[in-house]
């Protein structure tokens, strides 16, 4: 993802970045920025950022992205482990077997599969289904 802000051209003066009163981003003024604007810098890389005073608070776009892209990389992993499950029951020792049973990688898959826009919890990686241990 490039940043917002990388084809942002100064002409003349300084450009100093405002957010209002919520922390919302408002943009940036060389002059004349909007009645009871604060001025905040550096901007924020993504403009769904809110300044959290001080400071960027994280963006949810990127977060969703992150998330989303941990969570099909999950899956594979799950699915590798579910093969791996059924190699035991076959007699064989693969190397790559993490701990935990079948039913247990089976509720991960299921809590994985669940991780998504609706989730409670979701985009916070706090709230990322824990594999078994």
């Amino acid at each position: 993802m490039s940043d917002i802000f990388s084809d942002v051209q100064i002409v003349g003066g300084t450009t100093i970045h405002y957010v209002d009163d919520t922390g919302r981003y408002l943009g940036g003024w060389d002059t004349n920025p909007p009645e009871g604007a604060i001025d905040v810098n550096p901007p924020p890389a993504y403009a769904d950022q809110v300044w959290q005073f001080p400071g960027w608070g994280e963006s949810l776009i990127v977060m969703r992205i992150l998330e989303g892209q941990w969570r099909e990389t999950e899956l594979i992993v799950i699915a590798n482990q579910l093969d791996a499950l059924e190699e035991v029951l076959a007699g064989q020792t693969p190397e790559d077997l993490l701990p935990g049973s079948r039913e247990q990688w089976l509720a991960h898959r299921g809590k994985t599969r669940n991780w998504k826009e609706g989730a409670e919890g979701y985009p916070d990686l706090i709230g990322r289904p824990v594999r078994p241990s």
